[in-house]
């Protein structure tokens, strides 16, 4: 009977001098965080049920590309490189619209890819032809705006006047 009395109080004991720990050493009521921590044997305490870190992301944003134009006056506004494309239409107006074009129009718009815009004499010795294009790179944008050009220009040749990419942006974040 006395050893149940000793028994008794020695697991009192035992229980107001330690602190429990839960399995891989969190306290109650935690959990290892199965994300690494980025330190070998350190391990991070969650509460249980919680996710932890924030769930991680990576992909691509796209890019957005547009040109304009006033056939009135001859002039080309770009807007390349942007996030939508609204932001791109709306800078390639301004662009347009700062050297003096009143009235501009949409003649291309493109996304995650290159464009071309290529001129050349017109045929009947006034004016000029000019001819966009877009492509996945900037080669195959040039080489596509030229050949649809060369037919219609004087000279059978038209020279690039603007090419450049809206290519798509690596994206790396937190949801």
């Amino acid at each position: 009977m006395q050893f149940r009395y000793v028994a008794l109080a020695g697991v009192l004991l035992a229980g107001l001098c330690s602190h429990a720990k839960a399995e891989q050493g969190c306290p109650d009521g935690f959990t290892p965080n199965p994300a690494p921590t980025g330190t070998p044997g350190a391990t991070q305490c969650i509460p249980i049920g919680s996710l932890g870190g924030s769930l991680e992301y990576s992909g691509w944003n796209n890019s957005y590309g547009a040109v304009f134009f006033d056939s009135e006056k001859g002039l080309v506004g770009i807007g390349e490189g942007q996030k939508n494309r609204r932001r791109a239409r709306k800078e390639a107006l301004q662009h347009c619209q700062s050297k003096g074009g009143t009235d501009c129009k949409e003649v291309l718009w493109y996304s995650n890819g290159c464009a071309a815009v290529v001129w050349g004499p017109g045929k009947d010795g006034q004016g000029f032809v000019m001819e966009t294009r877009s492509q996945a790179t900037l080669g195959a944008a040039v080489a596509s705006a030229k050949q649809a050009c060369a037919p219609n220009s004087a000279s059978g040749e038209c020279e690039v006047f603007y090419s450049g990419c809206s290519n798509p942006v690596p994206y790396s974040g937190s949801l």
